[in-house]
């Protein structure tokens, strides 16, 4: 299968199994209403479409200089995997993270709301200086990915990507670019729920 294959195979399955028009709004996490809802991880927790997604977000990931890669607990850590083994496969080691919504109260880190993989250079994944990427399974308002980037410039990392899987019509991508972070997605909706391929991936 060529490329467009599998972005056409990609793009099927979430509109298949991961939108769904609502007969009447449902509200979302980010508080606001709407009358589809979608729900990625139930494509990043597939082996199959996890690795497609991986193999589709490792390029950019890897383009903008991360040296890890993670995002908001729950939804990253399933995504950052899928990630980081496309990006292994192209020859690139890329530790992930994850930033829990509550700090651990127990362990070795306790107080500390980032679990993180080892560091291929010794030290902490996470420290001051360290580029890395935050990745999301949907970006609504872009809320649930904002509290990841400000835990983790909070410990002096410099965020270098932020990207989503879909991007909903709500248009949360903005948020990062008017804070000067490159933002970018592999498929976005308009008001309907209706899927498009981002062009980036259509050429």
């Amino acid at each position: 299968m060529t490329l467009h294959d599998d972005l056409r195979q990609l793009k099927s399955a979430v509109e298949r199994y991961a939108i769904a028009v609502q007969p009447r709004p449902v509200q979302l996490a980010s508080g606001g209403w709407s009358t589809y809802y979608a729900d990625v991880r139930v494509l990043t927790l597939h082996p199959l479409y996890a690795r497609l997604i991986g193999q589709f977000m490792a390029p950019a990931v890897i383009d903008s200089g991360a040296e890890a890669v993670g995002g908001m607990a729950m939804g990253c850590i399933a995504l950052a995997s899928a990630v980081a083994a496309a990006a292994l496969e192209q020859g690139r080691t890329l530790p992930t993270f994850f930033v829990r919504p509550q700090p651990k109260d127990h362990g070795p880190q306790a107080k500390s709301a980032i679990s993180q993989s080892i560091a291929e250079d010794e030290g902490p994944l996470v420290r001051p200086g360290r580029r890395v990427a935050v990745v999301e399974d949907t970006v609504t308002q872009g809320g649930s990915a904002m509290k990841a980037v400000e835990a983790i410039e909070a410990e002096g990392c410099e965020v270098v990507l932020v990207m989503a899987v879909v991007e909903r019509h709500e248009g949360g991508g903005a948020r990062f670019r008017e804070r000067g972070i490159p933002f970018r997605r592999l498929f976005y909706t308009d008001e309907r729920g209706t899927l498009y391929a981002d062009e980036e991936l259509e050429r």
